[in-house]
């Protein structure tokens, strides 16, 4: 049901959206590595450890602006698909992601530049089950599950304006932290099971 809703709530937008302007659209490509620290540790900053297993990620995600300016403040709404590439590293085959979810984007402008902080909620399907997942899900007794919740957090900045050239304004530089998890049960019964993936990313508006 919640992945019915979703599709829904993220294609009706898209379909029935009008006044199409400049810069309603992105395309971002991401690289990272797995991590073996928490999620809460990881966007309170408190842990960035690398996992053991030396597997990586890379993707590419598309998105259409819904809302620009929510209620005359600072915030940008877009719906976004994703396609990861999941490098396992020789510890079971290599694995596609298909992602959806809406994202909340918040826009500063300071020091000549603009630096945008983005949340994202949506749902994650994947090929396999990430070995690094998996291992934490037998480690603690848990259920395993190809669809989940996804999460990400971004932080990024316009890096035309960093360096002063107009050609590359609207291309931000960010870091990002991916997020599968089973939301205590409500995805697949998978309660503690998930993965982490820190990740740097460029992306283009226009």
């Amino acid at each position: 049901m919640k992945f019915i809703v979703t599709i829904f709530l993220l294609f009706s937008s898209i379909v029935h959206a009008e006044n199409i302007k400049e810069n309603d659209y992105s395309v971002r490509i991401f690289g990272g590595a797995s991590s073996a620290s928490d999620f809460d540790q990881l966007y309170t900053f408190t842990g960035f450890n690398t996992s053991p297993y030396g597997t990586n990620v890379y993707g590419t995600d598309i998105g259409y602006k819904l809302i620009e300016n929510l209620f005359d403040l600072p915030f940008d709404i877009y719906a976004k698909s994703g396609l990861s590439y999941f490098d396992e590293n020789g510890h079971q085959a290599d694995f596609l992601e298909l992602t959806l979810y809406i994202k909340l984007i918040y826009k500063l402008n300071a020091f000549g530049n603009q630096f945008r902080f983005g949340i994202a909620e949506g749902i994650s399907y994947a090929g396999l089950v990430p070995y690094v997942e998996a291992q934490e899900a037998i480690a603690e007794n848990d259920n395993q599950s190809n669809l989940l919740n996804y999460m990400e957090i971004t932080f990024d900045f316009d890096m035309g304006k960093l360096i002063h050239v107009k050609s590359m304004q609207n291309y931000y530089l960010g870091y990002l932290i991916k997020h599968r998890s089973g939301v205590k049960g409500a995805y697949g019964g998978v309660y503690d099971g998930g993965s982490n993936y820190n990740c740097i990313y460029i992306e283009k508006n226009f």
